[in-house]
């Protein structure tokens, strides 16, 4: 790293934006589940806040730091305001359907992909549809509305739709069975009547989807013809439940759909192969490879959001700016809970930005320590890794679910080497597919022994004894694991900590594991 370089780093990093993002997340958050009331209360505060920061900076030495909290407080009354007017759109538009809840016509415009129901749901056939609600008619009365709607639906019919079509149909309309700005939930039993054709990408994408699908089933066996597409392209129309569920305990669900870590790896390899050309060209050209992949596998908000972590992962990891790394990371935060408020309370977002962090704020310090103490570089990193990942997703992932995966990093560990093929190539062939249907063959022939190696790792992840275990769920779940973690953290710090800490794990590791094969 040159003198310049070094001496970036050597400087604390900036926080304003960091405390923005939280600041801003916390308000949305509390503006979509508490409603607007409580949203306009919060600006009120962050106002008056922002005033007595304003003022302190007048009379004190520190103008710098008290300016940077007064413009904290009036960005987070900007979202207060922001998402109070929208949770307050939202429900005016809830209490005029609730008035009216029962049988309905209904035109809208798919946003996302028609997603398969598992089986275990009690849906089997039927299919989820988020999409934008136009319009809908009770009885001879048409109202205009807008909004998010869920529609769960027969799958025949509805699995081939592209986002982006607009379709009119009938079905049961209910309130919505969460709070995350949706507006409705739809049943229905009829097939839509499409009102004309999506746009000519979303076209264009969802033939190279059908295409590499086709593909990857003509030259792989089932789970793994399954698995590719959704690594690849977040396809996972014909994942069998069984695989999903297997990935699920193993800790490797990200791996059955886009996530930033594909982004990271096919803009990286970009990045590496132009890198030759010079900074501005290889940015230039690694930035039309993101928008490329991005409309590839649809730009949904999920995949956008995925897209802007894994550029974040893929600028901190290859330029080793984590202090430069850490403002963008909540930059990016901002400004997407400002395009999609409904990210606030999405857990894909949460865990994205999560693993983000720990990748920018732990994984380098963890690496250094590791090669210190004489690990080699490369294992070093992949530990770091697959550790800070685990370490900031568990507490949510065990909030949500009750349960903790034990072999999570260890899986993670074992499939790490296979990702990075499988996503490069499948990512190739998918590009291939409309065009040179032999050259994808090919690609994802090659492909294949890296999909079948991740499969294993989660068929004998899942096969250990106790591989997920049942955990307190909802909030107190999450903050007793956040506390037990920190907990951790203090007592490895410690030598004799850690000796003692050793030799208890290893005394309960001899009583454990052979009580849990034991057939008595």
């Amino acid at each position: 790293m040159s003198p310049t370089g070094a001496a970036a780093e050597a400087t604390p990093p900036d926080l304003r934006l960091l405390v923005a993002a939280v600041l801003c997340w916390a308000v949305t958050l509390a503006g979509i589940v508490f409603g607007w009331g409580t949203a306009l209360v919060v600006a009120a505060v962050s106002v008056l806040a922002a005033a007595v920061f304003a003022v302190r900076a007048r009379s004190v030495d520190r103008v710098r730091w008290w300016s940077g909290a007064a413009g904290i407080a009036l960005v987070g009354c900007g979202y207060a305001v922001a998402i109070a007017l929208r949770a307050h759109a939202v429900t005016a538009t809830q209490s005029a359907i609730a008035g009216h809840v029962g049988g309905a016509h209904l035109t809208a415009t798919l946003t996302d992909d028609p997603r398969p129901l598992p089986a275990d749901t009690g849906a089997p056939g039927r299919v989820l549809v988020r999409a934008r609600l136009d319009t809908v008619r009770f009885g001879n009365r048409t109202t205009r509305v807008h909004g998010a709607i869920v529609v769960f639906a027969p799958a025949d019919g509805w699995r081939g739709l592209l986002p982006g079509q607009h379709v009119r149909f009938s079905g049961g309309v209910r309130p919505p069975s969460r709070a995350d700005l949706t507006v409705a939930t739809v049943q229905t039993a009829d097939p839509p009547t499409r009102i004309g054709r999506p746009s000519w990408i979303q076209r264009a994408a969802g033939s190279i989807r059908s295409a590499f699908a086709a593909r990857c089933h003509r030259v792989l066996a089932p789970n793994e013809a399954g698995l590719l597409p959704g690594l690849v392209l977040g396809d996972v129309s014909a994942l069998p439940d069984r695989v999903r569920d297997q990935f699920t305990t193993a800790g490797l669900t990200h791996l059955t759909a886009v996530s930033g870590s594909n982004f990271a790896i096919v803009c990286g390899a970009v990045l590496l192969l132009v890198r030759p050309l010079g900074p501005r060209p290889a940015a230039v050209l690694t930035g039309v490879a993101l928008v490329g992949f991005v409309i590839l596998v649809r730009p949904s908000p999920s995949v956008l959001r995925a897209a802007s972590m894994g550029a974040i992962a893929l600028f901190a990891l290859l330029l080793g700016r984590r202090k430069q790394a850490l403002p963008a990371l909540a930059a990016t935060v901002l400004a997407l809970l400002a395009w999609t408020p409904a990210l606030a309370v999405d857990i894909g977002f949460a865990l994205s930005v999560a693993a983000t962090a720990a990748l920018v704020l732990l994984a380098p310090t963890w690496t250094d320590w590791l090669t210190a103490r004489g690990c080699p570089t490369g294992l070093a990193e992949a530990l770091s890794i697959a550790a800070a990942a685990q370490v900031a997703t568990a507490p949510l992932i065990a909030g949500i679910s009750g349960r903790f995966s034990v072999v999570s990093l260890a899986a993670n560990l074992a499939a790490a080497p296979a990702v990075a093929p499988a996503s490069l190539l499948g990512a190739a062939g998918a590009v291939l597919a409309m065009v040179w249907p032999m050259g994808a063959e090919l690609l994802i022939r090659l492909a294949g022994p890296a999909v079948w190696w991740l499969l294993r790792v989660a068929d004998a992840a899942v096969r250990m004894p106790s591989a997920s275990v049942p955990v307190v769920g909802g909030v107190a779940g999450g903050l007793l694991l956040t506390v037990g973690t920190v907990v951790a953290f203090g007592v490895v710090r410690s030598t004799r900590m850690r000796v003692a800490l050793v030799v208890a794990l290893a005394g309960f590791a001899l009583v454990w594991i052979p009580s849990r094969w034991s057939p008595w």
